[in-house]
């Protein structure tokens, strides 16, 4: 039997996932702003490069979902607080890598398991099975919607010059 169509803008899947992400990222920041005066940027960048460094800035941004200036204004911040340092791209002689400092990587120890709590949480009304299902429909649903965004690039010169005169 097909779905009902939505009827209106809060039946709409992405509104409610979009809802649903919120909820869950004003949790954790409140928990971040609180106990450790992170906000939720700063959050991203500290568990990111916690998990992945070193990172470029361009990485950095894409993997943390944020405009590159916002993220440098964020990582410049953190340097000053003590949690992050810059460091030279071996393979790239103008490239800088980012990586957390050993007072970064403290921070970073007490925040993850705090996340993992949270995100076991939140999770913890779901059965095993509909855990197991959530994460491969939402696996194959950012693959697919990733590949739909590709789509919407513009892909010859002209069509780049058209998009931006938009």
């Amino acid at each position: 039997m097909a779905r009902p169509a939505p009827e209106n803008l809060k039946e709409l899947f992405s509104y409610r996932l979009n809802r649903l992400a919120f909820v869950s990222s004003r949790i954790a920041a409140r928990v971040n702003e609180t106990q450790y005066e992170l906000g939720s940027r700063d959050w991203r960048i500290i568990g990111l490069l916690g998990a992945f460094a070193p990172l470029s800035l361009n990485a950095l941004a894409h993997e943390a979902n944020i405009d590159k200036s916002q993220a440098s204004r964020s990582v410049g911040e953190l340097i000053e607080r003590g949690y992050v340092k810059r460091g030279a791209d071996e393979s790239d002689g103008r490239g800088v890598r980012l990586d957390l400092t050993p007072q970064g990587r403290a921070l970073y120890r007490k925040v993850f398991p705090k996340a993992v709590e949270r995100n076991d949480r939140m999770l913890s009304i779901l059965t095993e099975e509909e855990r197991d299902v959530l994460e491969r429909a939402l696996d194959k649903l950012t693959d697919h919607t990733i590949a739909l965004l590709d789509e919407l690039k513009p892909r010859t010169p002209k069509e780049k010059k058209s998009a931006r005169g938009r």
